[in-house]
């Protein structure tokens, strides 16, 4: 009966501490934004793009940009936070793994699983000591096609304490601007945008 009492009590605090879509808006519950994960991206139709080695700069650029005040205030804005905490350490040493080669490919309707998402917040390796309790948002870059004229990225975000997925919102979206890094990288200005429509979702 004790040896019950006991499992029960761990099974009813695991369920009361467990995060849920909601607790998104619940300032309670603290945000911290990883960037943006390119590791399984890929851009479409290879033939289409022609600054393949210097493809990974531009990870680099992106991640700068979603650093960027404007950038951060508009977060914080749409998801109706004072502050959002950032680390983007993790994604950046996932990113300069990538093999410039493997990121091109003739699959214009390539997209990443939520399965393998899940894989892909795992293989972050986030600190679960330094942000325990927190939800954490990574967004994951999926499919960047010239012959669609569409970016798609999915804006995971997660419970820290079990690098499990609480909400997976994929958007695809058309890109705008001069220069490569502002064309392809207005996609994920548009997506953080797009978040103003959450809170509603999740009432």
């Amino acid at each position: 009966m004790k040896t019950f009492s006991i499992i029960l009590f761990f099974l009813m605090s695991v369920l009361s501490s467990a995060q849920t879509e909601k607790d998104i808006f619940n300032p309670d519950v603290p945000l911290v934004f990883f960037g943006a994960d390119f590791s399984q991206v890929q851009f479409t139709k290879a033939e289409t793009f022609n600054n393949k080695p210097e493809i990974l700069r531009f990870f680099v650029d992106c991640n700068n940009l979603l650093k960027s005040n404007g950038y951060q205030n508009l977060l914080k804005k749409r998801l109706r936070r004072e502050e959002i905490k950032t680390d983007f350490s993790y994604v950046t040493k996932n990113n300069g793994s990538v093999e410039w080669q493997n990121v091109y490919s003739d699959n214009i309707d390539y997209s990443i699983s939520d399965e393998d998402i899940q894989n892909m917040i795992r293989n972050l390796n986030i600190d679960q000591g330094l942000y325990k309790d927190h939800i954490g948002i990574v967004m994951v870059e999926e499919n960047y096609s010239k012959t669609k004229t569409l970016g798609t990225v999915s804006v995971v975000f997660f419970s820290i304490n079990d690098l499990k997925s609480i909400l997976i919102k994929r958007y695809s979206l058309k890109p705008n601007g001069y220069g490569f890094l502002n064309y392809w990288g207005m996609i994920n200005l548009q997506a953080i945008n797009s978040l103003k429509k959450l809170y509603g979702e999740l009432k």
